[in-house]
């Protein structure tokens, strides 16, 4: 039994008595259609849900039926109504699919993208202030099974940036408290480092996606051993973004064998660094870092794994940003595979 329904997330407006103009709200389009009293009648009539059949019986006492089904089927093409053939899915996700809705032809296709995520296995390294609020941005879009891995305990510096924390989890394990947090989340714990030592395939094989927040002893060093895992099983990945000197980077997504590699970025990286012939006098031993900047640059990560992963949108491939948080330029970098 198919229901239908204007889609809720669309703006109609009269420009004339037989001109609308739809406003998609998700991705700001306009659409502009000539309206007749059939239109109207309809527009009017599924403001509310509707049983397609007992609609098409109601309109044929005033319309033809052929005509009804015409309009029906154009305006459902057009995105301005949706077919509903199945029982909507969890009121969890129902802001978020109302937004799939709009990247999408049909309400099974957007049913489709979501159920992508939510079969989705997505593994974070390092759970730092980019990781934990990576962790959760996942876990909000319902990623069906997160693996998270890092040694480390919850320290009393952390809690200014790193989502989850109190100061009650200070000495317990940073994964062993975010899987309390998420208790609603399928989240697979590790205490593994991102090492030449340490085996990491359990977190690496039937993963979908892989995502490096971890920096120690450096995101070069731990970047390089994932990378020689996703070349190995073909796994995209991304550089999880970072901050430094009130600038946050939101990193690339490799694709191994397609997109630039994780080696094109830093090569990259070198030959445009302004300041390669100075020589080090004193090198850092302490970086500034502050909750919002790692809250800001993790989301913007996370709506880049989303758009990969449901595959609609301008995907952050052989290019990077960096934003500038104390006048927010953004500044866009693009490198190429050698």
């Amino acid at each position: 039994m198919n229901k239908l329904k204007l889609k809720e997330s669309i703006y109609i407006l009269r420009e004339s008595n037989d001109i609308y103009q739809v406003i998609f709200t998700g991705t700001r389009k306009i659409k502009r259609f000539k309206v007749d009293p059939l239109v109207k009648t309809i527009i009017e009539e599924l403001k509310c849900e509707r049983i397609e059949d007992d609609l098409i019986s109601q309109l044929k006492k005033d319309y033809n039926q052929k005509d009804i089904l015409l309009c029906l089927s154009s305006l459902e093409k057009s995105g301005i109504i949706r077919k509903y053939s199945k029982i909507k899915p969890n009121e969890r996700y129902s802001r978020q699919l109302s937004f799939i809705d709009e990247l999408t032809e049909s309400w099974e296709e957007t049913l489709e993208l979501q159920n992508r995520l939510e079969k989705s296995v997505v593994s974070v390294f390092g759970i730092g202030g980019i990781g934990t609020w990576i962790v959760n941005g996942l876990s909000q879009i319902g990623i069906g099974n997160i693996k998270i891995t890092d040694p480390d305990k919850v320290s009393g510096s952390n809690l200014n940036r790193q989502l989850f924390f109190t100061p009650l989890d200070i000495g317990r394990y940073k994964v062993e408290v975010i899987k309390e947090r998420l208790p609603h989340s399928n989240i697979s714990c590790f205490k593994k480092k991102v090492s030449l030592k340490e085996n990491l395939e359990e977190l690496i094989e039937g993963s979908n996606f892989l995502v490096n927040c971890a920096d120690s002893p450096s995101v070069v060093d731990t970047t390089n051993i994932i990378d020689g895992y996703a070349r190995r099983y073909k796994i995209p990945y991304c550089v999880a973004g970072g901050y430094n000197m009130h600038l946050g980077m939101v990193g690339p997504i490799v694709i191994p064998g397609k997109t630039a590699s994780f080696q094109d970025f830093i090569e990259y990286q070198k030959l445009n660094d302004p300041l390669k012939g100075l020589k080090k006098v004193k090198d850092i031993e302490q970086t500034g870092s502050l909750g919002p900047i790692a809250g800001a640059v993790a989301n913007i990560q996370v709506m880049e794994i989303f758009k990969f992963l449901i595959g609609k949108g301008e995907i952050n491939l052989d290019r990077f940003a960096e934003i500038n948080f104390m006048n927010f330029n953004i500044e866009w970098r693009y490198f190429q595979k050698k």
